[in-house]
């Protein structure tokens, strides 16, 4: 079970990881065609605006998946290992004989 859950984890954060890339892919190609169109129109440069406008966006995207993703993704590996070992510790006291066990009756 902790194997399947590794593994969608994993495969959730490929998606996002390859999500923030396309993004980043078209932010490029949308602004160099822009950048273009802003040179041969040959008015005031407007394209810093929609640079400054999607980058903001972009910068939010990456912050999200590469910084916030691995610390919610860290703490819910914490909050499961330390679920582990309470079960384990309960199961562990519950099958462990103790001295009364042992003992014959007198």
């Amino acid at each position: 079970m902790d194997d399947l859950f590794e593994h969608l984890m994993e495969s959730e954060r490929d998606k996002a990881i390859n999500g923030f890339y396309t993004h980043f892919i078209v932010f490029l190609s949308v602004i160099a065609g822009l950048a273009l169109v802003n040179l041969v129109s040959g008015d005031a440069f407007w394209i810093q605006w929609v640079v400054l406008g999607w980058g903001i966006g972009i910068a939010l995207h990456a912050f999200l998946i590469f910084i916030r993703r691995p610390q919610q993704e860290h703490k819910l590996r914490e909050v499961r290992r330390l679920r582990e070992e309470k079960r384990n510790a309960a199961l562990a006291g519950a099958s462990a004989p103790t001295e009364s066990d042992s003992t014959p009756p007198a």
